[in-house]
């Protein structure tokens, strides 16, 4: 292989690391919201249970 050859290879892994680590990074912040997301709705559906138990109606 030539020098030149070796630098692409070398560019191309910094790449796919690179990309690796922002996807990887992308995937936890929606992780992230997704269970925050799911937790809110949550404690809306039990507070909402808890005043319909209490008789309030919409």
């Amino acid at each position: 292989m030539s020098d030149k050859d070796l630098q692409r290879l070398a560019e191309k892994e910094a790449m796919k690391e690179a990309l690796q680590e922002w996807l990887d990074k992308q995937f936890a912040e929606f992780g992230r919201w997704t269970l925050k997301g799911l937790a809110a709705a949550g404690l809306v559906a039990l507070i909402a249970l808890i005043l319909m138990s209490q008789g309030w109606h919409k």
